[in-house]
């Protein structure tokens, strides 16, 4: 079993008479070492207890230091524990033997070079500690005293260590110190005259390195799984230990958030997937070999994960050909493609973000239980080199004829198919027509192709990522890339045109009765803008002479309602005190210029000499366009 030389040495070390020194158990951060030292402190805290009514039973004390700044939090922390954790039948008896113990000193000191003189101590008044120091024949117990998290102690370790140390050499005390002790660098030890091995020496007398007991963590770990997929899980442990073996990330820590938020997501899956056990199991097994995989990567700091089987078909890039260990638990189990299961972004995004809307909406509709539409032959063709001889043959002259000869495509099977075509001809296993044809006829296709409604999911890109779970085929050539700028340019012209179409719809129909609404309309978030409105050189894109004419179609109480509006427009630190001009407004002066000669010469027509209101609303609006334009 893992750690069981270690388990009986510490056995051995808390019940010998005074060994006179520390241990210490390192290991990396999740290696299970909190785990492993409180299955032990279970077992000493219950090996005999104390019957007699006239005695105190002293149980292990455990402290994590991560966070402390000063030896007083240790003590302080040390007495919050010492009083709950001391017992007896009569109670009274304790209190008699307590009494000794009040008003006394604990002196700290250290002789770090053995030259017979204290390199440093402090005098603490303190009350129950001193328990550690007595020979009373009334308090029982072993003395056992646990120092978790030392690299994260804030303590210099020098001086945390000659702490430590009055306990290992006068109280009798059986120490044991917990550390991730490769992070102890020069930061814990910059105040210090000694180096780490120094001290570490005068107290440390054995070290263990812990290393994670993944059985025995997995089983507490499922055990704790309240709902209904726990037998699931408890039926695929051997998998999820052989996920975790070749996966070397070693930290039981990371493991057991993924098992927690497996079993979260899961929990908001379809209820009725549960009815068909045969194929809930496969279901169950399939996700959670390829989650536990995605999480353990990404939760230490491989965000790259989501090229797992994605590009192995395709590249020529070493860099991309990564995670053959985890190939080795798909073929062990006989797993499905992942491909065939969910969207590394929608995976990822569930446990980045705790989003699960679209990971669940895949798992409902999961091939297993051959839901919704069936695999199409340019799919079955992404997985080229899963195929055989006669598969292949027929799948890839189904494709090459259908893409040269009709147009019912979306213009991401269009990308699909151009990808495969591309590595397949660099391959050498696809000759009836060269790179140059098939990307004239993909950009015939995207050409007739309605892109008016194409609309990328929320995370990712559909263009440049991928679609449909997998990613594009020679993704990264130049002939892709081509396709996909083609694309993109088409795209970029139906969102001027939408974004105009859009623009022209506020401002063009003011009327008045609705020009108080503009406020409201230019602080919306358009998709074709990418952004909200007002956030836009929104007027930029107006014919300002036709605008003109709308404004000045409008009665006196529109025009003073639409100064206020231009004032809000171009004076921004007026109704918000951190907002001030930027570069999109900047971009509206040429239209200003325009609307302030239009409304001078309307101000000055003949038709309104007499019309003395109308022109007091003209000369407010425009005086506060010509306002607006000076400091733009």
């Amino acid at each position: 079993m893992t750690n069981q030389t270690t388990k009986q040495y510490l056995n051995y070390f808390v019940t010998s008479q005074n060994p006179n020194f520390a241990v210490m158990l390192k290991g990396k951060w999740g290696a299970g070492k909190t785990y492993f030292i409180r299955g032990l402190i279970e077992e000493w805290d219950n090996a005999d207890v104390i019957a007699e009514s006239e005695e105190i039973r002293l149980r292990p004390i455990y402290i994590s230091l991560n966070g402390i700044a000063k030896k007083s939090e240790i003590i302080e922390a040390l007495k919050a524990k010492i009083s709950p954790f001391l017992y007896s039948k009569g109670a009274k008896f304790a209190t008699e033997i307590l009494k000794g113990f009040f008003k006394t000193t604990l002196k700290i000191d250290f002789d770090y070079d053995n030259d017979g003189k204290s390199d440093g101590n402090v005098n603490i008044n303190f009350d129950p500690i001193s328990i550690f120091k007595s020979s009373n024949e009334k308090i029982k117990g072993n003395r056992i005293l646990i120092f978790d998290d030392v690299e994260r102690c804030k303590i210099p370790l020098d001086e945390l260590y000659g702490f430590i140390n009055d306990f290992v050499e006068h109280s009798q005390c059986k120490v044991i110190l917990i550390s991730d002790e490769d992070k102890i660098g020069e930061e814990h030890t910059k105040d210090s005259k000694f180096k780490y091995p120094v001290f570490k020496e005068k107290i440390i007398g054995q070290t263990f390195e812990i290393k994670p007991d993944t059985e025995q963590a997995i089983d507490f770990f499922l055990n704790s799984v309240k709902s209904e997929i726990k037998s699931q899980l408890i039926a695929s442990k051997d998998l999820i230990i052989k996920t975790f073996d070749v996966s070397k990330k070693e930290n039981l820590r990371v493991l057991q958030r993924a098992i927690y938020d497996f079993e979260r997501l899961f929990n908001f899956t379809d209820k009725e997937l549960v009815k068909d056990e045969e194929k809930y199991n496969l279901l169950v097994k399939n996700y959670l070999s390829y989650f536990l995989i995605y999480f353990l990567e990404f939760k230490t700091g491989n965000e790259d994960i989501t090229s797992f089987q994605q590009t192995q078909f395709f590249s020529d890039d070493k860099s991309e050909k990564k995670y053959t260990q985890y190939e080795e638990v798909v073929s062990t189990y006989s797993l499905l493609h992942s491909t065939k299961l969910f969207t590394p972004f929608r995976l990822i995004d569930f446990i980045k973000n705790g989003d699960y809307t679209d990971i669940v909406t895949e798992i409902n509709n999961s091939t297993i239980y051959a839901k919704g539409r069936t695999e199409k032959d340019w799919e079955r063709l992404w997985y080229w080199q899963l195929l055989n001889d006669e598969d292949f043959s027929n799948l890839l002259d189904s494709v090459s004829t259908s893409f040269f000869t009709t147009e019912d495509f979306h213009i991401t099977e269009i990308l699909h198919i151009s990808g495969i075509l591309f590595s397949l001809i660099d391959s050498k296993l696809y000759k009836k027509k060269s790179k140059l044809q098939v990307i004239k006829r993909a950009k015939q296709l995207i050409k007739k192709t309605n892109l008016a409604e194409f609309k990328d999911s929320r995370g990712f890109s559909m263009l440049t990522w991928g679609s449909w779970q997998k990613a594009y085929a020679s993704e990264k050539t130049e002939e892709f890339r081509s396709l996909v700028k083609y694309t993109q340019d088409i795209l970029e012209k139906i969102k001027q045109n939408k974004s105009t179409i859009a623009i022209d719809d506020i401002f063009y129909n003011i009327t008045n009765g609705n020009v108080d609404e503009l406020y409201q309309k230019i602080r919306e978030y358009n998709d074709d803008l990418g952004n909200i409105i007002e956030h836009t050189p929104m007027l930029a894109k107006l014919n300002p002479n036709k605008f003109a004419q709308i404004i000045l179609s409008l009665n006196n109480d529109s025009l003073f309602r639409l100064k206020h509006f231009i004032e809000y427009r171009y004076f921004p630190e007026k109704t918000y005190s951190n907002v001030t001009i930027q570069e999109h407004q900047r971009q509206e002066k040429e239209l200003l210029l325009t609307l302030h000669s239009q409304i001078s010469k309307e101000t000055n027509a003949k038709k309104n000499r007499e019309k003395v209101i109308r022109k007091h609303a003209l000369n407010e609006l425009n005086t506060i366009i010509k306002n607006s334009i000076d400091r733009l």
